[in-house]
This record gives structure tokens, sequence and C-alpha cells, in this order.
């Protein structure tokens, strides 16, 4: 390596590393004490054929899962049990959550076409424990986007387990 080459090396590696940083989450993480939402389960969405879901913990923290196309709730779940420790190991699955009266909104990674996993926000409102609806989201350019995605509980055990190595 020559001289030069190294001067640029050097002065280029922050600028690399800079680059591949993940955005920080818009919420912090703190313990969900109320009683808003049941936790004894997950929270789902389905469109067109597919369904996803949100796990939320006592601890502050969410696990999403991948949309899947599943003919009923039973098949869904079973493919969430067997994709777990995938999910368990995707950065982009976790997040953290707060509820303030009403009004739900969490915080998590979005996936990453290069550089570090930016971050999103999603707002919405608790219509009873069971139900809330997203009416929101915002990337972490602070672009916003209207949604209308309606979440319904499901009991189910066993709950996937909250450690992460990915929220502190």
């Amino acid at each position: 390596m020559t001289k030069l080459s190294k001067i640029i090396a050097i002065f280029c590696m922050p600028t690399l590393l800079c680059c591949c940083k993940d955005d920080e989450l818009s919420i912090k993480l703190s313990p969900y004490m109320g009683d808003e939402l049941r936790i004894d389960g997950y929270y789902y969405k389905q469109w067109e054929n597919k369904t996803a879901a949100i796990f939320f913990y006592r601890n502050g923290t969410i696990l999403t899962t991948y949309a899947h196309e599943c003919a009923n709730l039973n098949d869904f779940e079973g493919e969430m049990i067997n994709l777990y420790d995938k999910m368990r190991n995707d950065k982009s699955r976790w997040g953290v959550f707060e509820v303030q009266s009403k009004t739900i909104r969490w915080s998590g990674w979005s996936t990453s076409v290069g550089g570090g996993l930016p971050s999103f926000e999603c707002i919405g409102a608790i219509e009873n424990d069971t139900t809330f609806r997203i009416t929101k989201s915002v990337n972490s350019d602070g672009k916003e986007f209207e949604k209308n995605d309606i979440y319904h509980f499901r009991q189910f055990y066993p709950k996937p387990d909250s450690t992460n190595t990915f929220i502190k």
C-alpha cells in the first residue's frame, strides 16, 4: 500500500463507518405497566391474502413478524413458530413501544439496501384492549405516510421470548 493510498484510507474510513450506522429509535425503552392493551398474545393485521403480527412485551419491546400468505391464523401461527429463531436474530423485527392514554406509538428499524438500518415510527389510536388502528407512519427522514392498518388481538401461548441483543 502506498503512502497516498494509506492517507486516503484514513480519511475515508470515518465516512464509510458513518454510513453504516443504524438509526436511533425515536422512542426510549420503558416498561409497559398499563392495561390499555392485552399482551398475552399478538396483534395481527390482514390484507389481500397476507397476515403479519406484532408481539408486545411488558419490558416495552415489540417483535414484528414477517408477512405470510396463510389460509388461516392457525397456519400463520405455525409459520411464526417455525421462523421464530430467524425473526429473533433480525434487528429489523425489533422495536419499542409506548402507550399514552388511547394513543399507541412504536419505533423500529426498516430493512436497508446499503448502509445502516433506517428507523421509522408508527402512530395510532387504541379502540379497546383488543383492537387498535395505525393511522400514520413516519420514516427517519421525517416523511409522513397515512395508514389505516387495523390490528386485532389473538391470545397465543407460548408467546416468543422478548430477549434480544438489539434493544437495551
